[in-house]
């Protein structure tokens, strides 16, 4: 545990902090804009930290649910950032995706802060408490409706206020969404809303795959690959992967590999993608689609253009990054790559595209989503992904001219302008004192967007 992390933070909750990318990234980047150590933590440390139970009834037997909403940082605007609904949710990991969240809407411009929340959830658990053998989707729907309007009521105040907004993460979908817009009321307390629900989105089911597939195209464009010349391999094959390899095959871009948490496919000549997805909406898994198949570790090892993973994070560590043989990483997944995997890829020349812009099409959209149930002027499908888009590739500009001018990775400059802006946020509310500010960051700093 390093000096950033004795805060008073982790005496309340009796733990300290795991070390993480996140925090590490803030770091290095507040050192060398030359902020002072109480700015950098304030820029570390979560706002807010809510920890709690939901007692939660389905067919009569109730069962408790406990969870954490953490607020990280609103100086750029309302908290944001979906619910995850896993077994091994976290405090910790909470807050990591709250602070990659507020990284996130910095780099690419969107007045959004960070927040997110975590359920813990065993469905397993919960199979054998109601004495079901086999898994039935019905089932799960039902206990995650129950679940997700007592969250909608618990946090009610909270959420009509604005001064948090959730959206759908893993385990959660647009379903639950409405659950929360039944408990509010209000269509601008949630993004991620199903369509022709009050205030929902067109092109919000998509915009985060879209968003992938707009920083792989400018990736091969950076590296000089014409785009339907090039090959490219997935893992993940959710709402994100989906989307991703959909928009990159509609450009003429081959998907070669996909892989998901039951099997992987593979065809050299391209996947059919739309095929593909037929086939994963009706058995809830790409296994099976054909008999040329693959697994994780193949699919790393590929010889492609761009490697895309879109399922958890820390999948390229110091083993798998070995493996890699495509020229370009672009993410769906938050924090994909651990540092001893950054290093490997590095030292192999390969281009790294930022994941919190490569990802971001989510929250830019959630950003429209928003805005739009505040107005109640409903943006086009073609809107959105054009603004998405248009911010995509500017932030990757923005971010190539700091890698050059600070002699850094693009990882490092996209984290640089982020805090940067969040920075220069807080200051003028009047967040950073003299206790934890240094002259020159109560002046003009050293740095300027």
């Amino acid at each position: 545990m390093n000096a950033f992390q004795k805060t008073g933070m982790e005496q309340i909750i009796g733990s300290p902090e795991p070390s993480n990318v996140s925090s590490a990234l803030i770091e290095m980047a507040g050192k060398r804009l030359g902020l002072n150590k109480n700015t950098i933590v304030e820029l570390i440390k979560p706002q807010n930290i809510y920890i709690f139970r939901l007692p939660v009834e389905v067919f009569g037997k109730i069962f408790n649910v406990w969870g954490c909403v953490v607020l990280h940082n609103n100086a750029r605007g309302p908290y944001k950032g979906g619910i995850r609904l896993a077994g091994d949710v976290d405090v910790w990991e909470t807050t990591e995706l709250a602070r990659l969240m507020t990284l996130k809407t910095a780099v690419t411009g969107i007045e959004f802060g960070g927040g997110k929340s975590g359920l813990r959830v065993d469905m397993q658990e919960l199979y054998n408490l109601f004495d079901i053998r086999t898994r039935s989707f019905d089932f799960e729907r039902v206990v995650k409706r129950a679940i997700f309007k007592e969250y909608g009521n618990k946090f009610r105040t909270m959420l009509t206020s604005h001064t948090y907004i959730p959206a759908p993460d893993m385990g959660a979908s647009a379903e639950q969404m409405t659950e929360i817009y039944n408990a509010t009321g209000d269509p601008a307390s949630v993004t991620g809303k199903p369509e022709g629900v009050h205030g929902w989105l067109p092109g919000r089911k998509e915009s985060t795959g879209y968003g992938v597939s707009v920083a792989a195209i400018e990736s091969l464009q950076h590296l000089g690959i014409e785009p339907t010349k090039a090959k490219v391999a997935i893992q993940g094959f959710g709402n994100v992967g989906s989307y991703t390899a959909y928009y990159l095959a509609e450009q003429g871009v081959k998907v070669v590999g996909v892989t998901d948490s039951n099997g992987g496919v593979y065809d050299k000549d391209g996947i059919d993608i739309l095929e593909l997805m037929d086939y994963a909406q009706k058995h809830g898994t790409i296994a099976g689609f054909s008999d040329n198949t693959l697994d994780n570790d193949q699919l790393f090892s590929l010889d492609i253009d761009v490697l895309l993973p879109c399922a958890a994070g820390h999948v390229l560590n110091g083993r798998t990054s070995k493996m890699v043989q495509a020229k370009a990483i672009v993410s769906g997944a938050n924090m994909p790559i651990t540092p001893e995997g950054m290093e490997i890829l590095e030292g192999e020349n390969i281009l790294v595209f930022p994941d919190i812009v490569a990802n971001s099409g989510g929250v830019i959209a959630s950003n429209m989503e928003y805005s739009g149930s505040l107005s109640a002027q409903q943006k086009n499908k073609d809107n959105v992904l054009s603004f998405i888009k248009h911010t995509i590739t500017d932030t990757f500009a923005n971010i190539l001219d700091i890698k050059a001018a600070e002699k850094v990775n693009l990882t490092e400059a996209s984290i640089i302008l982020a805090v940067m802006r969040i920075r220069d946020a807080m200051k003028l509310r009047g967040w950073l004192t003299a206790t934890s500010c240094n002259f020159n960051e109560l002046s003009n700093g050293n740095h300027k967007n």
